[in-house]
């Protein structure tokens, strides 16, 4: 029907114009004669004579039956892709799905969970730091009291001060990691959540078999982890979360310390002017403008009096 759908076929005799169609659509002439016979019984395809000739083509209801079979082909094709694209978006989702649960698999397995043994000391030092850190404050050099010696204490004070500074950084880490605990705990139960989920819904999809038992392995090698977070007591996470507060307290005062007690001023303020070109005229004068330098020569510290020169400052 496709084939004598444009244009009828003609020949010297019948058989010879079966055998023209049946060369164009590469089959065998008896295919042919069965589908013509088949086709002219139900009215689809009639014989024609022309000029002496004769051939076959379709009749209008022929036309009207092949049309409606392309559609349907059409249809059915449509279909059929807009199936594939479906499952094939389906399929990019299930996987991007997948891909996530892994990492977070990934990333509690390789959780390194808090020592509760070590609370305790880190309790401890915190508190000697922290007295530490009051001992040397109150020791603290001052420039008004000793001028003259100052510069030179305050060289040997510093070092003081970074050493608590680099201790109370250390704290700092090591409380953090039991501060997160509280929170590690719900992550923790969401993402349990999340690939549970996963489970249930793709457990029954072959094609990811293997990768939902993998899953099902991680969620037994989480619980442990998850029961171990569970298991920290919670008053004593919130002590920690004091000591957090406590120790950036302690970084601020230990940050003000570390700086001298001097506060320098200027004393006294010279400038000075010179000519500069702009932009010459060949046919003019050539033209200047005046550029002022102010520096200030010495600065003077408002607390104890001592004075130094100042770095020259372009302000023009």
């Amino acid at each position: 029907m496709d084939y004598l759908y444009k244009k009828g076929i003609t020949d010297q005799t019948d058989k010879l114009a079966i055998a023209r169609i049946a060369a164009k659509i590469e089959t065998s002439v008896d295919q042919v004669q069965i589908a013509i016979n088949r086709l002219s019984a139900k009215n689809l395809v009639r014989k024609i004579y022309v000029q002496g000739k004769i051939g076959f083509e379709l009749t209008p209801k022929g036309k009207s039956a092949r049309e409606v079979s392309a559609k349907a082909q059409v249809d059915l094709v449509t279909k059929q892709l807009m199936e594939a694209i479906h499952l094939g978006r389906k399929a990019k989702l299930r996987t991007s799905t997948i891909n996530k649960m892994k990492s977070i698999k990934d990333k509690w397995q390789n959780y390194q969970i808090p020592d509760k043994r070590l609370m305790e000391e880190i309790e401890q030092e915190t508190a000697k730091l922290l007295a530490t850190t009051k001992e040397i404050e109150s020791i603290q050099p001052l420039c008004n009291v000793d001028p003259q010696n100052y510069d030179q204490e305050f060289i040997q004070y510093k070092p003081k001060i970074e050493n608590l500074t680099q201790q109370n950084n250390n704290l700092t880490k090591l409380v953090n990691k039991y501060t997160k605990i509280k929170e590690d705990v719900r992550s923790i139960y969401d993402d349990f959540e999340k690939i549970k989920k996963t489970i249930n819904k793709y457990e029954l999809t072959k094609e990811v078999t293997d990768e939902m038992s993998r899953l099902k392995t991680a969620l037994d090698q989480l619980k442990p982890i998850q029961s171990q977070l569970e298991s920290f007591d919670k008053e004593k996470i919130a002590q920690f979360e004091e000591l957090k507060t406590k120790l950036a307290d302690n970084f601020g005062l230990l940050e003000f310390l570390k700086k001298p007690t001097h506060q320098f001023s200027p004393i006294k303020r010279e400038s000075s002017a010179e000519k500069r070109t702009l932009y010459p005229d060949p046919e003019g004068p050539i033209k200047y403008e005046r550029k002022t330098s102010a520096y200030s020569s010495e600065e003077k510290c408002r607390r104890c009096g001592t004075k130094r020169k100042s770095t020259p400052v372009n302000i023009g």
